[in-house]
């Protein structure tokens, strides 16, 4: 197993979801021989399917956020790892929010399914994690009370943040300095402004602040579709002088040598 990145889906909002202008699944990160699946949206495992991707080869599960777009298979998910609890498999890692709930969010896992992995692990910032010696740092973002966190997965080799979804904030950028490569939700482009998100003007001062040796943009909502992702990934590189593409459904690639190892792998669209 070689060490990838691969997009099983881009879409941020309901609209691109729920035409499907935009697969929706999550991300496949492959790190030193372990396979992680990261915010198992909606398609996950028809998407996993058919980016030729076992999930039964997954050894964690990592949720960022509650919201269906970033944990609506989560349940489904773990169902299928572990053979509806056949084999108790594998660890899940998530928000206080998705795997114990909040005064006002009910867990997105569901309490029968909780026995069918190895563990449950609830992460908040400051509660660092090492698995098969890939540490995972849990982020903060702006959403309050750990609705939702970031990732920093760190090999011998590099590092990938994970923002999720979160606005902009210095302190929330800090923590993502000395990134190898940094993945982004960007839900809209520049002008249009939305509370917990980032459009690409918050984007681009993010980069500007951390730095990373390359960004990679995802979670597009309807107003970035139109915009044009790939040309607001152009404006962002221009502004913050980081090297930014903007995800595409099936996109992977290697984290080790990003600039020379990148490809796509043909995602059916069920929608227009």
């Amino acid at each position: 197993m070689s060490d990838g990145i691969t997009f099983l889906g881009t879409g941020g909002d309901s609209i691109v979801i729920g035409k499907q202008l935009r697969a929706s699944g999550g991300i496949v990160l492959e790190f030193e021989g372990n396979q992680f699946m990261l915010d198992p949206g909606p398609g996950c495992l028809v998407r996993a399917r058919q980016a030729d991707v076992n999930v039964r080869d997954t050894i964690a599960i990592l949720a960022s956020h509650p919201s269906v777009y970033y944990s609506n298979d989560l349940n489904i998910l773990i169902d299928s790892l572990s053979v509806s609890g056949l084999d108790v498999i594998g660890v899940l890692v998530g928000a206080k929010s998705v795997i114990e709930g909040t005064d006002t969010d009910l867990p997105v896992l569901k309490k029968e399914l909780s026995g069918f992995v190895e563990r449950a692990i609830t992460l908040e910032p400051g509660r660092k994690i090492s698995i098969n010696n890939i540490n995972i740092m849990p982020m903060k973002t702006t959403n309050p009370e750990y609705h939702s966190i970031g990732f920093i997965f760190e090999t011998q080799k590099y590092r990938v943040g994970y923002t999720s979804l979160t606005g902009y904030s210095e302190e929330v950028a800090d923590q993502y300095k000395n990134c190898d490569i940094l993945i982004i939700p960007c839900k809209n482009p520049t002008g249009v402004k939305e509370d917990g998100s980032m459009n690409s003007e918050d984007v681009a001062q993010f980069l500007r602040h951390t730095k990373p040796a390359r960004a990679v943009l995802t979670g597009f909502g309807i107003k970035m579709i139109q915009a044009n992702p790939m040309q607001e990934a152009r404006d962002i590189q221009r502004d913050s002088k980081v090297e930014v593409v903007a995800a595409t459904d099936g996109l992977v690639i290697s984290p080790a040598s990003f600039g020379s190892k990148v490809k796509h792998i043909n995602l059916d669209s069920f929608g227009n």
